[in-house]
């Protein structure tokens, strides 16, 4: 009893989170797994598996809590330690206390009672891939001002603060964008991360994307995730997210687009592309790309995103980001309406369909070598 009022309770009051937080954002602490008296806690954890009377050294609560990522903090490592130590001393007195064993069957709900699926979305290693799989894909679009091999002029003028990219190290790149505030779990619509690039709020690089683009989608896609993990909202399995049925490697593939209509200036145009084979085009698109038109220039240009099923045997092949020569059909949308913006979730459809070109091309890597055609006829 001593043990659990001194080492226990405290770790069941205190505000501030265990070492499970270490790996898991939400939907699991240390705090589930006890109850306000020992015998509860007793009774409960070993009811739920959780004890193992004969064995306690072997209790696979102690096992839980010995868990670490492949990356570790000091200070975390302590509280860990701390926590295994206090557990493991009163696990050992308590089984063998006979007054404690005599009221072992007594049963309660502990630990997390969420669904396995919700716990597993909030572990910080899914969460990591979620980031690589929808923001660090696209971070390319911001490396001329953000990354520190290419900004020094940035640097100089602005300060070291503009170079949130962490080179070749999205985990550092996430929790620098969240300690700067980039992402804003609370606020996420209003996530420096989106703010800047739409130039909603003022932004040195300029305009990089519009509400509703793919980037845009991207980027809100995890920040609202995110957000929606960190507050514990999601409780039940459909409240996850779907995962995409595609998936996306930026390129340094270029395309431009000549003589587009002056009445699309400031519009946002999407191209699919689609490739020739032997039954004819492609039935999904093998890249896509989007970006407002320069009506005044009657040009649009941008990179390509090399895109597959994510089923497929073709998510390896767009990870040499290239795409082979030959013959392809480009599909292009225009948001007339601005119905993007009005709603980012929506998707370019039929009624957004402006026409198709076919175009025989090398697709050389490289801005300077971008591939040119002009915009098809009515």
């Amino acid at each position: 009893m001593e043990i659990f009022e001194k080492r226990i309770l405290p770790i069941f009051q205190s505000a501030k989170p265990s070492s499970c937080a270490e790996c898991h954002l939400s939907g699991v602490d240390l705090k589930e797994y006890i109850r306000p008296t020992q015998e509860a806690t007793f009774g409960s954890l070993v009811n739920a598996g959780m004890i193992d009377i004969q064995n306690p050294d072997e209790s696979k609560l102690l096992q839980f809590i010995n868990r670490r990522p492949e990356k570790t903090n000091l200070l975390t490592d302590k509280v860990r330690m701390q926590e295994f130590l206090a557990f493991r001393a009163w696990i050992r007195a308590a089984a063998s206390d006979p007054t404690v064993l005599a009221k072992k069957d007594r049963m309660e709900p502990i630990g997390p009672q969420l669904p396995e699926a919700v716990i597993r979305h909030a572990r910080t290693d899914r969460v990591l891939a979620s980031f690589i799989d929808t923001v660090w894909i696209e971070v390319g679009r911001c490396a001329a001002c953000h990354s520190p091999d290419r900004n020094q002029q940035q640097v100089k003028k602005n300060g070291e603060q503009v170079s949130w990219i962490k080179l070749r190290d999205p985990q550092a790149t996430l929790d620098y964008m969240l300690k700067a505030r980039l992402i804003d779990p609370d606020k996420p619509e209003q996530s420096l991360l989106l703010m800047k690039p739409t130039m909603q709020v003022k932004h040195g690089g300029g305009q990089k994307m519009v509400v509703g683009d793919r980037t845009y989608k991207q980027f809100r896609r995890f920040i609202d995730d995110y957000a929606t993990i960190v507050h514990g909202k999601y409780q039940q399995t459909d409240q996850l997210p779907m995962p995409d049925s595609e998936v996306s490697v930026v390129s340094d593939i270029w395309l431009k687009i000549d003589d587009v209509p002056a009445e699309y200036d400031k519009l946002l145009m999407q191209i699919d592309v689609y490739r020739s084979g032997e039954r004819g085009w492609s039935d999904d698109r093998v890249a896509t790309s989007d970006r407002q038109v320069f009506g005044t220039g009657k040009l649009w240009q941008h990179s390509l995103s090399l895109t597959a099923q994510r089923t497929s045997a073709a998510t390896d092949e767009i990870r040499t980001e290239r795409l082979p020569p030959g013959k392809y059909l480009l599909k292009l949308y225009v948001d007339r309406s601005g119905r993007l913006q009005k709603d980012f979730t929506a998707v370019m459809n039929e009624q957004d369909f402006v026409g198709q070109i076919e175009v025989q091309t090398d697709w050389p890597s490289g801005y300077g070598q971008m591939t040119a055609t002009k915009f098809p006829r009515k």
